[in-house]
């Protein structure tokens, strides 16, 4: 309760003004309300963000269940997950999704994730334990005028842990089906100016038993967080991550994929009295790819891996104005780095140098009006800058109650294997071009009206966060075959601008607290595409929904669970129709402790329902059950 309490007394965070005095029972249920970090990047409830916010706390993570970091995203209301395979996973928001979550901008406490060639998240291969999770911001909604290029449909910001429980160590093991085993481990210390932390963790496990893509991977991760001044605090972080999956290739032989990444991180920050903020980031984030095909000699071994490396160097201003009125400025510089001779047809690597400055703000104009606005100019990889802008205005007629009015405009630029990508292979017969350069490629856009209502019962418990939105996009990406004369087939595929799109619908999340021990969140989601491209239109489920339950029969014993329902709805590019998700998961847990040290056995039942296609129509899941044993955690 630290951090929200402390932001809730700061100068402009406004729940509750001179205007609308609150009771205790009120005051208290709002103090437990999540302050989020990520909309605007300033601190603000979830009533006065310019954005939809759904907030997935740790303990939300636990009682569903969860085991692999892209499920998390089952608790958000309009989104799709999907797992191609054991290494590769996508998700979508109200549809448009294939097999590259392109369109997201995907942050750990700060840091992109984003990889700048394909636009691919690893979700298996980030350095990130699900244990040392505080929360998850997702902001639903396209998020330019904070966070630029790419967070086109929305923001995933991971935020992580600084507090481990002194120098308590924690284990956990899990073992289940399909090849699933975990073995996690963390250790940390405390000492008078800071704590630090470090976080071991394999696993391992076959996610479809129709193809050979048994994962394992492994990591090491590190924090420490110091206070070296008064005023001043400095973070480091960092990580290594190796994971390695069987493929199946070709011709019945499995071909091993190995893929690395590394990373480190440093932020020094600067409160002053009256509560403004100076900070300076800096952080790299490096991936390796190894992908070899060989089927013994004919056609010639394929070297399908890639790398990529990114840097970046940020400063933050935050500060008060007025009383009534808080910014949040910053410039950001960074350094992309690209290299696949297969996949670029050219040895060298790609090098492309890019700069941002935003600023965003929040101004009371009186005691039941709030307007936040914001904006960001980019430089981009493809040579041109982009303007994204956002107004929002919010009448609070009470503390507990808040109607938002927006306005957003968005882009998303070409990933470089989209803009630079060139494929030049030989397969036994001489060169075969299979993909050349487009021809002028534009930014995808989006226009994005929304309406918004957030609610609160303090005496029921009860909260409510509705979104109904309007999305235009214009400029969307595809690929197609092009005739293309090289001695082979006389065909090449190209990407190209395929056309416009327009996404309208409404969402819910609703939570429920009737009791100490009792929690329900029940998410629903509606959507309807028209698009240029007919494919397009049936790429969101009509409708689809969540529910989360929890409940603590006794102190020791808890049980709970988490239903996804969706109707049917088609991957695009390598996937396919999808006849709806009806995924239920349950968890019985023991809780105890010895020597202060807490302990948790709980047993999980996954697929319960049955399994199902998730991506491909070929490939299909089964129930699943699993075991987990935490000490320390």
């Amino acid at each position: 309760m630290g951090i929200r309490r402390r932001w809730l007394g700061s100068a402009g965070l406004v729940l509750c003004t001179s205007t609308q005095a609150a009771a205790l029972s009120e005051a208290d249920f709002l103090a437990d309300l999540p302050v989020v970090l990520s909309p605007s990047r300033l601190s603000q409830s979830l009533a006065d963000a310019p954005s939809a916010v759904t907030v997935i706390d740790r303990e939300m993570i636990r009682a569903a269940g969860i085991t692999h970091v892209l499920d998390v995203f089952r608790l958000v209301p309009g989104f799709s997950v999907a797992h191609q395979d054991g290494l590769v996973g996508t998700l979508s928001y109200h549809g448009l999704g294939d097999g590259y979550a392109r369109r997201f901008q995907v942050l750990i406490d700060g840091r992109s994730v984003y990889s700048p060639d394909f636009g691919q998240i690893y979700w298996r291969n980030l350095p990130l334990s699900l244990e040392d999770i505080d929360r998850v911001e997702v902001i639903r909604g396209p998020a330019a005028a904070s966070y630029g290029a790419n967070a086109f449909l929305g923001v995933i910001n991971f935020l992580t842990r600084a507090d481990v429980g002194g120098t308590r160590p924690g284990v956990k093991v899990g073992v289940g089906e399909d090849g699933y085993r975990e073995l996690s481990a963390r250790i940390g210390g405390v000492t008078e100016s800071g704590q630090w932390r470090i976080s071991v963790s394999q696993l391992a496990d076959d996610y479809y038993e129709s193809i050979p893509d048994d994962v394992r991977d492994r990591f090491v991760d590190g924090r420490g967080d110091w206070r070296i001044s008064n005023r001043d605090t400095l973070t480091l972080m960092g990580g290594l991550a190796h994971t390695l999956l069987d493929e199946d290739a070709a011709a019945g032989q499995v071909f091993p994929v190995n893929l690395h990444s590394a990373y480190g991180q440093a932020i020094w920050q600067r409160v002053y009295e009256d509560g403004a903020e100076t900070r300076l980031f800096y952080n790299f984030t490096q991936q390796t790819f190894g992908d070899t095909m060989d089927l013994g000699g004919f056609p010639p071994p394929l070297d399908l891996g890639f790398s990529t490396r990114r840097q970046n160097i940020t400063a933050a201003w935050n500060f008060a104005l007025t009383p009534a009125a808080r910014v949040a400025l910053g410039a950001e510089y960074r350094m992309d780095e690209v290299q696949s001779q297969f996949y670029y047809n050219q040895p060298d690597s790609i090098e492309e140098n890019s700069w941002r400055v935003y600023g965003n703000g929040e101004f009371r104009l009186a005691p039941r009006w709030l307007v936040n606005a914001g904006a960001m100019l980019e430089s981009t990889q493809a040579g041109q800058q982009e303007f994204s802008p956002r107004l929002t205005l919010h009448y609070q007629p009470r503390a507990t109650q808040s109607f938002r009015v927006g306005y957003n405009m968005g882009y998303r630029v070409p990933t470089y294997y989209e803009l630079s990508g060139q494929i030049v292979a030989d397969f036994g017969y001489g060169p075969d071009t299979l993909l050349i350069l487009p021809d002028d490629l534009q930014s995808e856009r989006i226009v994005s009206r929304e309406i918004g209502w957030w609610q609160a019962w303090p005496d029921a418990g009860l909260t409510l966060d509705m979104r109904a939105f309007y999305d235009r996009y214009t400029d969307l990406i595809d690929f197609a075959e092009v005739s293309y004369i090289d001695g082979q087939d006389d065909l090449a595929y190209q990407f190209f601008n395929a056309g416009d799109a327009t996404v309208r619908g409404l969402e819910f999340e609703i939570e429920w607290k009737p009791a100490q021990r009792t929690r329900l969140r029940f998410a629903p989601a509606w959507a309807r595409i028209k698009a240029d491209n007919p494919d397009w239109n049936d790429s969101a489920p009509s409708y689809s929904f969540n529910l989360l339950a929890e409940h603590g029969l006794s102190q020791a014993w808890w049980v709970s669970g988490l239903w996804n329902k969706s109707g049917p709805y088609t991957w695009l590019g390598a996937g396919g129709q999808i006849e709806g998700t009806n995924l239920l998961d349950l968890r019985l847990a023991w809780r105890g402790k010895t020597s202060d040290v807490p302990l948790e056995v709980a047993l999980i039942g996954r697929r319960l329902l049955g399994g199902g296609a998730e991506f491909d129509p070929a490939r299909e899941t089964e129930s699943q059950a699993l075991v987990q044993f935490r000490a320390g955690f």
